[in-house]
């Protein structure tokens, strides 16, 4: 891996059976340098996202991961498959003005500039926030990890439309 070339990234399966009936499965994307990029967890009916502390304050044990008696190794196919039947459910989704088109705006207090790009890359100067394929923001990896933080902890975004790379004419009111 030169120093411009992405981290590989590791897709793992941990299924812990906490009882006869209650099984949990945690399923991560993580990178060889630790960073968690996206992490849910299933247990029973409930359905639970990474919290900012596992995403945020540090790396992950990799190969401790690895090595745990209850991780499995799954394909990126696989996790993808799972991530597609659940990504909605996040809180985050429901903050989305519309998750089809285009937007960026301001987040939280400190107006972190960010831009949704729904299938493609959002261009020069912006990176992608870890856990959000479709989310970037302006700056670099340091600032992504701080913008995934603030959106963990559900900070408000202050949104306009786009067109294309263009700004819309209209404004649209702040999403909650």
């Amino acid at each position: 891996m030169t120093r411009h070339d992405p981290p590989e990234l590791h897709y793992l399966r941990v299924t812990i059976a906490a009882g006869d009936d209650d099984v949990a499965m945690t399923l991560y994307e993580v990178d060889d340098l630790g960073w968690v990029h996206r992490q849910f967890q299933m247990r029973g009916d409930e359905l639970r996202f990474a919290p900012e502390d596992i995403l945020m304050c540090r790396p992950v044990n990799l190969r401790a991961m690895m090595s745990h008696p209850y991780t499995e190794s799954i394909d990126a196919e696989e996790f993808e498959l799972l991530w597609r039947e659940v990504a909605r459910e996040r809180s985050f989704a429901a903050r989305l003005p519309d998750a089809r088109l285009p937007w960026e705006g301001v987040l939280g207090e400190e107006r972190v500039r960010i831009r949704w790009q729904p299938f493609g890359a959002a261009g020069p100067g912006w990176t992608e926030i870890p856990g959000f394929l479709d989310l970037f923001v302006r700056g670099d990896a340091s600032a992504a990890r701080m913008a995934c933080a603030a959106l963990f902890l559900e900070r408000p975004i202050s949104w306009h439309a786009l067109a294309g790379d263009i700004r819309a004419d209209a404004v649209l009111p702040a999403a909650a």
